[in-house]
């Protein structure tokens, strides 16, 4: 189910954080390196630069996009959702239109039709459709489809824009036990507008929604904890979380969880844990963890010292916008040999199942079935 990305949970330190669910992720924005520093990695007797400005906070994510898209989950969806599960999206419509026109309907498949409405998944693509059918199983008190028309009127997308509806909707959605509900009602109390400013509500709200097990809001809980905002500070506490959310694949986590293995940051100092975290959020396609990485492997941090994959991680943060004048210096100053095996390397990375953009994950919405 859509929701908003836990980078919102910054809204008020970065103003215009609060963007739709389906909004295209910008590339990164590149690392600044002292002019002094720049000058010496310039220099080819220098083969590993200083180390002073490698492990710098990560950047405020720039967009609101969720990392995927889930179908909804009521097993009363039976067929219908098994069915979108395995990507059988026209199936998926079918059944789930009978169960939804069945006496009595199915509210778990109303909510899936207005999925697949949105998505254009085994149907034309059709957002009023998408909030009707939403509408109609928030009329039979389903937390899935209160969410989805919630997002839908804060978004305007298919139906009036209702910030303040969209606020009930969550409120009755997340008293109902959805913890993305709880996610986002933390969110809109953290920007204010629909509901009142309360940063301490926000607090309270976004760790109920951690405490079940919800990725996005066990990163925003952290982010809130090493801010201090709404809670007292607490580096300890903010690292136990990015860990809880890093373990579930969440890739924004998995880089500030690294960072803080790296410096020692709320939890033990540890290089080599640091090194294995940006390298899982390197292969699912982050630029920051990419160039960490490969900072890593130029200095032989965490990892052995490797020129070669410290150039070719570095050349794949490059194409999504990330640069690095220290890596680009040292890279550069690499035998020819070297610089060939780095694109070589990019290119075995690169195919089939390798690390790809971070603008490449699944955020789209899925093509209609043939």
């Amino acid at each position: 189910m859509r929701r908003l990305a836990a980078a919102a949970v910054l809204l008020t330190l970065a103003p215009g954080l609060a963007l739709a669910a389906t909004q295209k992720k910008k590339p990164a924005a590149p690392v600044q390196t002292p002019a002094p520093l720049a000058e010496q990695l310039m220099r080819p007797e220098l083969s590993v630069p200083s180390l002073r400005y490698m492990m710098l906070p990560m950047p405020k994510p720039d967009d609101a996009l969720g990392d995927q898209q889930d179908g909804p989950g009521d097993p009363h969806a039976d067929v219908a959702y098994g069915a979108y599960q395995r990507g059988m999206y026209r199936s998926a419509f079918d059944e789930a239109k009978k169960r939804a026109e069945a006496k009595p309907p199915q509210a778990a498949a109303m909510t899936l039709l207005g999925q697949l409405y949105a998505d254009g998944a085994g149907v034309a693509r059709s957002l009023p459709e998408a909030a009707r059918w939403y509408g109609r199983a928030v009329a039979l008190g389903d937390r899935e489809a209160m969410l989805a028309l919630g997002l839908a009127k804060l978004q305007g997308s298919g139906i009036a824009k209702d910030p303040a509806g969209a606020a009930k909707l969550f409120e009755t959605s997340a008293a109902l036990g959805e913890p993305e509900a709880l996610y986002n009602l933390a969110i809109l109390k953290l920007q204010g507008g629909p509901v009142p400013q309360d940063a301490e509500a926000a607090a309270r709200a976004m760790k109920t929604a951690a405490e079940l097990g919800q990725p996005d809001a066990q990163y925003a809980y952290a982010i809130l904890l090493k801010e201090g905002r709404g809670i007292e500070r607490d580096p300890a506490a903010a690292a136990m979380w990015l860990s809880r959310a890093a373990a579930q694949d969440h890739v924004a986590a998995m880089v500030e969880y690294a960072i803080a293995l790296f410096n020692g940051a709320g939890a033990p100092k540890d290089e080599a844990a640091a090194a294995a975290m940006f390298r899982r959020a390197a292969e699912k396609g982050n630029a920051i963890a990419q160039n960490r990485l490969a900072r890593l492997y130029a200095y032989g941090r965490g990892v052995d010292r490797d020129p070669v994959r410290a150039a070719a991680w570095n050349r794949l943060a490059r194409e999504q916008g990330l640069n690095d004048a220290w890596l680009e210096g040292f890279a550069g100053s690499l035998p020819d040999a070297d610089r060939d095996a780095a694109d070589k390397l990019v290119a075995k990375w690169t195919e089939g199942f390798g690390p790809i953009a971070q603008s490449a994950v699944a955020t789209a919405p899925p093509a209609p079935q043939p």
